[in-house]
């Protein structure tokens, strides 16, 4: 994705757990850093779920992507989150 001012999305964080991406999601909110989400409630689009590995292994993990000006910001911000914390 490129934004009008030629900066483009980076993915900063991916995860097969919606919790997960959903704590995620609830930080970059409160931080003030606008991202988007790729794949998020296309898992089980194509019938074959998650199959025990966090993620479907078609359509791959959850990303969330930032611009590129805020992603060492985001990454930082982000950087110990784990499924363990939901």
């Amino acid at each position: 994705m490129k934004h009008e001012d030629n900066s483009y999305a980076v993915t900063v964080f991916e995860s097969g757990h919606e919790g997960v991406i959903a704590l995620a999601k609830s930080m970059l909110d409160e931080a003030g850093i606008e991202y988007v989400v790729k794949g998020e409630g296309v898992e089980n689009l194509l019938g074959v779920g998650v199959m025990g590995t966090g993620f479907n292994p078609v359509t791959g993990a959850i990303q969330i992507q930032v611009l590129e000006n805020r992603a060492d910001e985001a990454r930082e911000l982000l950087k110990d989150l784990k499924e363990s914390d939901v």
